[in-house]
């Protein structure tokens, strides 16, 4: 029989792994001849001083120019295609290191805020939930991460065989920071591996304090791998710190600040926050229906709503970050932006806002199964109707194309790329007031379920919340409306208004409902474990579709360069310089998503141990 981990915590070759696999990946990447290779032969030696291709600033030449790559730099594989092309097996390779390490580093925050929150909340059961939540999600996070240190390995080995003279291009300019990397990755998984191990059995254990701050420690290490991992890619996007030809001019700090890397960064933080929720929300559906005691079944249902709600609070913020990554993208150059919106990626742009519209009605209609399940919750049950309403309209009014990807044929039977009816409508500032009234409606329902859970006896404080949200959303809903009758320049300056009254939204109301039930009595039940199985598919449902959402985003990203490693820096000229079909994305897509899902299966069942309650 396989053996499992034992019942409180992984086998002790966990770590081991990891510091292996990340030793082996660092070692290798910098001691390959691709990372100490110098330039080609037959280049003239460059100048002492050359000036910076973004912030044209001068600086003394520290590194070979870009290479000229030809067919001896590109590898296939022997297999049947797809899998011959390299980019196809480096994908997959990719996206899976991605999904395991945005689920580490996502999760491990949840682990942390559950520690916080069982020590505010001093003793007793609401406390106890939270200790057993945190170590038993804490469990996952470290078997986690050693799949994602061996995927990177993984990754690395195969991007030095398949890419052997753009890897050493970029050895030479990242040198400094994949170092450094190193020196995170070891440091985070010795930290993460500790804060398991030491993990407070009591809510009253001595130096509960310093394990919360071993604990916020291992967050502020994840985060920054994120941050330098993620400027280089966003180095292939917009490159900075080296000058027109490649060369990097030796300073690491520009190579990292260069134009897209802060919003991808703030944008990759708060989907990884989104991802591990809707992953920790799936587990606990899971365990919900195939729980056999009113007890587990209970507990799970309290995990897989505290875990949605993590997901809806991060994802409120997902559309202020995924455009402010557009803007910085359209401002470095705009033909990657009118590729990524208008162009060529514009229908995988459709099939995009279709998945959030329907994450964000899956999610809402969660809520409502919430509400159902709660003692109090007969009294909104009419409320239903009319959020159902707001989100159907808004998902039509959000998927409606401006412009339309077309044949010939097409583009002659319509008479141009517009629509002569659609294009008429779909305005971004309409779609922006669209998408923010849906959010607003979810979060109404965040907070009627929250009402639900009380029998109130204040009537003042609910008409002021409902008088708020009418008049927020009404000063959502009059920018997008005049978006039609002003110019594109002035219509652009409206989107600020409209995100920050959907945030205060928020704020105020989840304040106005904190004061409502604090003058309230507790509903006679708080209906845990009574969820129907419908809400437990719809978590289900949740998180395939932020999976399927991430890998669509990470190919959106990646092939708004069209032709080019790093933007108009390194040329692919590899016979597979060409976007893929929509159809053929899909399909990667979705098989990185199912194999993702096989290994969480199968990291559950490793990492199984006794019900904690």
């Amino acid at each position: 029989m396989p053996r499992r981990f034992p019942a409180g915590k992984p086998a002790l070759y966990v770590p081991l792994v990891i510091l292996a696999g990340c030793c082996a990946g660092l070692f290798g990447f910098v001691g390959s001849p691709a990372a100490f290779a110098g330039p080609p032969s037959g280049i003239a030696p460059a100048p002492e001083v050359s000036t910076d291709v973004y912030f044209r600033t001068e600086g003394p030449v520290s590194g070979p120019p870009a290479p000229w790559l030809t067919g001896k730099d590109y590898r296939s594989l022997p297999l049947p295609y797809p899998l011959s092309e390299s980019r196809v097996v480096v994908w997959v390779l990719a996206q899976q290191h991605t999904y395991f390490g945005a689920f580490v580093l996502g999760a491990l925050l949840l682990v942390t805020l559950a520690e916080a929150g069982s020590m505010f909340c001093r003793d007793g059961e609401p406390a106890r939930r939270y200790r057993v939540a945190g170590r038993e999600l804490l469990r996952l996070v470290v078997a986690a991460m050693a799949v994602a240190a061996v995927l990177g390995a993984v990754l690395l080995a195969g991007l030095v065989a398949l890419y052997p003279g753009l890897m050493r291009y970029f050895a030479a300019v990242f040198r400094q920071s994949v170092l450094f990397y190193g020196v995170l990755i070891v440091t985070f998984s010795v930290t993460t591996t500790l804060y398991y191990y030491t993990w407070p059995t009591n809510g009253t254990s001595p130096g509960r304090w310093d394990h919360l701050g071993l604990g916020l420690f291992a967050n502020l290490l994840g985060t920054g791998l994120m941050v330098v991992a993620n400027s280089w890619g966003a180095f292939m996007m917009s490159p900075a710190g080296v000058d027109k030809v490649g060369r990097f001019l030796g300073s690491d700090w520009d190579v990292f600040r260069n134009a897209t890397s802060l919003s991808f960064a703030v944008h990759r933080f708060a989907g990884s926050l989104v991802f591990a929720g809707a992953v920790i929300a799936t587990y606990a559906a899971y365990h919900a229906m195939a729980a056999v005691t009113k007890e587990r079944k209970a507990y799970y249902d309290w995990m897989g709503c505290m875990a949605l709600i993590v997901t809806l609070m991060a994802f409120v913020t997902i559309p202020f970050g995924g455009y402010w990554l557009h803007r910085t993208i359209y401002a470095y150059r705009q033909q990657m932006g009118i590729t990524m919106v208008g162009g060529l990626l514009a229908w995988l742009g459709i099939i995009l806002v279709i998945l959030i519209g329907a994450l964000i009605i899956a999610m809402t209609y969660y809520l409502w199964q919430r509400i159902e399940a709660e003692s109090g919750g007969g009294r909104f049950r009419h409320q239903a109707k009319y959020v159902l309403m707001i989100l159907v309209l808004g998902l039509l009014v959000y998927v409606t194309p401006h412009t339309l990807v077309m044949r010939a044929a097409e583009l002659k039977a319509v008479g141009g790329q517009q629509h002569p009816v659609l294009g008429n409508y779909g305005v971004e500032s309409a779609k922006q007031g669209a998408i923010n009234l849906m959010l607003v409606a979810m979060i109404w329902s965040l907070l009627t379920w929250w009402r639900s859970k009380y029998m109130e006896t204040n009537s003042r404080i609910p008409i002021v919340l409902t008088s708020l949200f009418v008049v927020g959303s009404l000063n959502i809903l009059w920018p997008g409306v005049m978006g039609y009758f002003i110019p594109a320049n002035v219509r652009v300056g409206l989107q600020v208004p409209v995100v920050l009254t959907t945030l205060s939204l928020l704020v105020i109301g989840a304040w106005l409902t904190r004061a409502l039930v604090a003058r309230s009595t507790r509903a006679p039940s708080s209906g845990w474990g009574t969820l129907s199985p419908r809400g437990c598919w719809a978590l289900m449902f949740i998180g395939v579709t932020v999976t399927w959402i991430m890998g669509l985003n990470g190919y959106r990203r990646s092939s708004v360069r069209l032709f080019w490693h790093a933007m108009e820096m390194v040329r692919d000229n590899s016979p597979w310089a060409f976007t893929h079909a929509i159809g053929f994305a899909g399909n990667v897509i979705t098989f990185n998503t199912l194999l993702f899902w096989l290994g969480m299966l199968g990291l559950v069942w490793l990492a199984k141990e006794k019900s904690p309650t």
